[in-house]
């Protein structure tokens, strides 16, 4: 058991992928990792297998909160691999000084929660991810749902909202705010202030602006938000995020703001979009346009020995 090379990303790549298909995108950013995450992986190899046969890896996420993979290959199963590789891995959050990690699995998958469950991890909530085909969409129902209304205007983020220093701190203002009632997607921990760092990081992946990109104002104030994402290079996108000031909620802001950016990707070409999400509010809008659930997945968080920085 050791690090893991570069040599070996595709065979824990497939290791990923086989256990996480929502996931297998991700494995094209491990050359590239954003410079807050500071991953650190590792591979476990069985002389008598000739693949790879267990992955593990640990990446920040904000201050105190870490996550946590570890996959073992099908055939090694039952060989205490897995257990040795979340010791490595919880040894390293403890070095780091995390308060918390992060670990996750589907709910289909007894076996796994049961090991994360017997070392002290304890579910904080449940992600549901669900697909859309763009081309069983009819852009009438898209259109009609994205009508603005209640003095309220919608329309995309511009270049120069991108350079307006003053769009972003009502974004942050707006984000903030946006947290209440809602589930945290990294639970455990103390919550972050959320930095202008922050929201450009999240949603203009390398500097440019996302595949769609919707806020919606009352006057001055912004009180939306929906953004697209591209998967890559191929026909894939998925929803970034979407939030709604909450005493602007239950006016359909997000649905009309979600619809735009469905209606966006329909005309780039875009045939599949996904989304994830913990929260029922937005569960029902995707099942008013059409997702198909695909999984759920479980969030178990465990806390270590170290302190908040």
């Amino acid at each position: 058991m050791g690090d893991l090379d570069a040599s070996q990303f595709d065979a824990a790549g497939r290791l990923l992928a086989d256990a996480y298909p929502h996931r297998a995108h991700e494995v094209r950013t491990w050359n590239r990792p954003a410079a807050q995450e500071r991953p650190r992986r590792w591979a476990a190899v069985l002389d008598s297998v000739p693949t790879l046969a267990g992955y593990a890896a640990i990446w920040h996420v904000e201050r105190g909160k870490y996550r946590v993979d570890v996959i073992v290959d099908r055939a090694c199963r039952r060989r205490g691999i897995g257990a040795r590789l979340l010791d490595v891995a919880i040894d390293e959050a403890t070095r780091a000084e995390a308060v918390t990690v992060q670990a996750r699995a589907y709910a289909d998958c007894p076996e796994a929660l049961a090991f994360l469950h017997r070392r002290g991890f304890v579910e904080t909530m449940r992600m549901h991810g669900a697909w859309l085909d763009l081309a069983r969409v009819d852009e009438r129902l898209l259109s009609e749902h994205a009508r603005e209304g209640d003095g309220v205007a919608i329309a995309a983020v511009s270049d120069a909202d991108v350079n307006d220093e003053r769009f972003w701190r009502r974004m942050c203002d707006l984000q903030s705010a946006a947290r209440e009632g809602w589930p945290d997607p990294d639970p455990g921990g103390p919550m972050e202030t959320v930095s202008e760092s922050d929201m450009r990081r999240m949603l203009l992946a390398g500097g440019a602006l996302p595949l769609a990109f919707f806020v919606a104002r009352r006057g001055e104030e912004l009180v939306g938000y929906s953004a697209v994402a591209a998967l890559g290079p191929g026909s894939e996108a998925q929803f970034a995020a979407t939030a709604v000031r909450p005493d602007m909620r239950g006016r359909g802001i997000a649905t009309a703001l979600r619809a735009r950016g469905l209606l966006s990707a329909k005309t780039a070409g875009v045939r599949t979009v996904r989304s994830s999400s913990g929260n029922p509010w937005l569960l029902r809008i995707n099942a008013r346009f059409g997702f198909v659930p695909a999984y759920c997945e479980v969030r178990l968080v465990k806390p270590t020995r170290g302190e908040a920085r």
